[in-house]
């Protein structure tokens, strides 16, 4: 039996081994054919092909709008014909339409070929224009990318860190004064090359506090209605009043109405509605409470309404106009009916000759494409076409024969890899790495995105890590650690009650969310110690179950901040707030820097860090010993005088104690706090994140919860955005985070209990 196992794994061996080798191969093909591919782009031959191109796909554009004209007005003509007919309203809608698609259709074609092969006398002057255009398109197009650039980041820090635009723009500070307030959040707005931005910023932060107000006086008027509608039982009394005579009798019954005395054309049209329904016996609905914030805030996106250029800028955006004027002359000598075009029709000729000849970049392979798409092929012989063609492909070549070494080398190390990192680890990281090289191949900045992870992993890890302990002293995976992260969350609830700021208000939520979570652990784990076998099952249970009982507690609990209540009801918490001003971003930002375009959060990851060291010194204490002994064999450790009670109990205070610390760092890297439901899915994340990173459902390190959350979290962001790159529309976020997040954990699950995991 032992020779026949030895024999199976022999010849699976001696598969993956040959397979390694065709894909070495074929790497090595890739590899060569894309080296052609980048010599052919600085041959002479190829750019004067690219050339043609260019001015093929330029002729196709200034025709392509021409004959759309053409066609549009030949079906305008068809229907006017029609219509002039006496038998035009016996006709069916589907039978004109599908005449005047005929006309239309049939003048398009004709258009076409009286258009398609338009004889260029002076190709010099009009190529020259063409370069011309494309010039300053590049000079203009390079400036204004890196004006946005600095523009977008300036954006961002103000509308990330500003709560209170009402002060930040109050109507009675005049501009210099608005701008030293928003340059105390962004100090490079004051930089003298960041000048002609200062007009676009004054009135994003006089915009942005005129909604802000019109915001809070809409909440305060709601509030008035529902005081008054709450305290008048019978509007019956009113009945037959109008105007000052009911407004006067309503102020008799709630003196309080007085101060909103700006809000009396809401109150009386309230107040009428009331009584017209006491008048016919019906009752007013009230109005559902909105739940606002309910669903996941995305990130910020920049808005360039309030994008100002520089005089740099728009001297070169000038430039363009003259040059646009140039290469048009050039045109219409050569198509003289272009004259004719509107104005409208003109506005959208330059837009897409721009688009051509500058589509973001001179890169060769976006050049191309651009032309391609314009049916600029037809003007290249077989043999030109098939070399543009194999350089354009270059880049895209190079990546796959990466791809296919990659392949090949963990097919043939898959041995050491798998017994090294588990099965799980090394297709995971794998799969991360294809994830960069698509990133790549869809212009999506690696760079960029790996910041994002980094930032995401001080959001998640603290969090990953309350999975430790608990797998550790034998629960296995806590889905439970939901108790924590609500200890947390009041912990972050009571900051804001006390309207507490800065770091003392973030070390405030996590040591006094850790107090809350203590006596919550504490009963949590004598549960467990009594459903000892089912742990996974009730710590699920248990967990659901504390988030919908929590639904009703922030509902009751007595906060009266009205910055966290509902102004409605005067009761009760909302369900999102808003971090900033508070400790939004505060690990985040702290001796944050950019390495090689990379975003380090450097806070963030000096904390995680921290509570990883603190974690891994526990661990390795004589307690942290004598728990993960009870987790791992029990009945040894009793024999050995283990309470192993003592340490289950130990391990499940410790996960939530931690939890509750994680879900105040999620929350400051996220700059919202979430109620009721929101916490409900972060036992999931958690758990399949410390899977992935080489842990079981019985065995649990550090190392496990960083690599885990990086990968997972990585996975997860180049995921996302590789999907909505390759779905025309996007919109794929929220359904790849569900596909890649439980897809993960499921995976995980069914090797958790793999023995070649170390």
């Amino acid at each position: 039996m032992s020779e026949h196992v030895a024999g199976k794994a022999e010849k699976k061996r001696g598969s993956r081994f040959w397979a390694s080798i065709v894909l070495f191969a074929l790497a090595g093909i890739l590899l060569a054919v894309s080296i052609g591919g980048y010599i052919l782009r600085g041959s002479a031959s190829t750019r004067a092909n690219l050339d043609r191109m260019r001015t093929s796909a330029v002729l196709h554009t200034a025709t392509e709008g021409l004959v759309d004209n053409i066609a549009q007005e030949a079906r305008s003509e068809k229907l006017k014909e029609l219509r002039a007919d006496k038998n035009f309203r016996k006709r069916g809608l589907d039978e004109v339409n599908s005449i005047c698609d005929a006309a239309m259709e049939e003048a398009r074609a004709e258009a076409e070929k009286l258009y398609s092969n338009p004889v260029v006398e002076d190709e010099a002057a009009l190529e020259s224009a063409i370069e011309n255009m494309e010039g300053v398109l590049s000079t203009s197009g390079k400036l204004e990318d890196k004006e946005h650039a600095v523009y977008g980041e300036i954006y961002l820090d103000l509308v990330d860190n500003i709560s209170a635009w009402t002060e930040v723009a109050a109507p009675d500070m005049d501009d210099d004064a608005i701008i030293a307030a928003l340059a105390s959040t962004a100090p490079a707005l004051l930089d003298e090359d960041n000048a002609h931005l200062k007009p676009g910023f004054v009135k994003l932060a006089k915009d942005l506090a005129a909604n802000q107000q019109a915001a809070l006086d809409a909440e305060m008027q709601g509030q008035s209605v529902s005081m008054m509608t709450g305290a008048i039982a019978d509007w019956a009394e009113f009945s037959g009043l109008e105007g000052d005579a009911l407004w006067e009798k309503l102020i008799g019954e709630v003196p309080e109405l007085e101060e909103s005395e700006r809000f009396k054309d809401a109150l009386l049209e309230a107040a009428k509605t009331h009584i017209a329904a006491a008048e016919s016996g019906e009752t007013v609905p009230e109005a559902a409470a909105s739940e606002e914030g309910a669903e996941t805030v995305s990130e910020t996106q920049v808005n360039y309404s309030y994008f100002i250029p520089s005089e740099e800028l728009a001297k070169d955006i000038q430039n363009n106009e003259d040059a646009f004027e140039a290469l048009d002359t050039q045109l219409v000598k050569i198509i003289p009916d272009l004259c004719e075009l509107t104005g409208k029709l003109q506005d959208s000729l330059r837009t897409n000759l721009e688009k051509v000849l500058w589509p973001g970049s001179l890169d060769f392979t976006t050049l191309y494409n651009t032309y391609m798409a314009r049916k600029a092929g037809g003007v290249l012989s077989g043999g030109a076409s098939t070399a543009l063609k194999l350089a354009s492909l270059a880049e895209t070549l190079l990546l796959a024969s990466i791809a296919l070494l990659l392949l090949g080398l963990v097919l043939f190390f898959w041995d050491s890899l798998t017994r090294r990192f588990g099965v799980p680890r090394t297709i995971i990281a794998l799969f991360f790495i294809y994830l960069c090289l698509l990133a790549e191949q869809y212009n999506i900045s690696v760079r960029m995105m790996l910041g994002n992870v980094l930032e995401r992993m001080t959001m998640y890890g603290v969090l990953v890590l309350a999975m430790m302990p608990g797998i550790q002293c034998g629960i296995g995976l806590n889905m439970g650690m939901t108790i924590g992260c609500i200890s947390g969350l009041l912990g972050i609830v009571l900051s804001l009650q006390f309207n507490m700021t800065g770091f003392g208000a973030l070390l405030f939520a996590c040591a006094s969310g850790a107090v809350i979570s203590l006596p919550l652990g504490w009963a949590y784990s004598k549960l467990l110690n009594r459903m000892k076998g089912n742990e996974m099952t009730i710590s699920t249970y248990v967990g659901f179950s504390f988030v919908s009982l929590m639904c009703i507690g922030w509902m009751m609990l007595p906060f009266n901040n009205p910055k966290i209540i509902w102004l409605l009801s005067g009761r009760g918490l909302r369900v999102t707030h808003s971090l900033l001003g508070s400790f939004a971003h505060l690990l985040d930002n702290f001796l944050s820097f950019k390495v090689f375009g990379i975003n380090v959060p450097t806070g963030g990851l000096l904390f995680l860090g921290v509570c990883c060291g603190m974690m891994w010194l526990f661990s390795r204490s004589r307690t942290g010993i004598a728990m993960t002994a009870a987790g791992s064999n029990p009945r040894f450790a009793e024999a050995s005088g283990i309470n192993v009670n003592r340490m289950r109990t130990v391990g499940t205070v410790l996960s939530t104690m931690i939890a509750a610390v994680g879900i105040v760092i999620y929350s400051q890297a996220f700059g919202y706090a979430q109620l009721y439901t929101a916490p409900r899915q972060l036992g999931f994340i958690a758990s399949s994140a410390i899977l992935i990173g080489g842990a079981t459902v019985s065995k649990a390190k550090v190392s496990h919860v960083l690599i885990g959350v990086f990968l997972f979290e990585g996975v997860l962001v180049f995921g996302q955005q590789i999907a909505n790159s390759v779905v025309a529309g996007g919109g794929l976020s929220e359904v790849m985070r569900i596909m890649i997040s439980n897809g993960i954990i499921l995976y995980a699950l069914t090797q958790s209990g793999g023995g070649r995991r170390d």
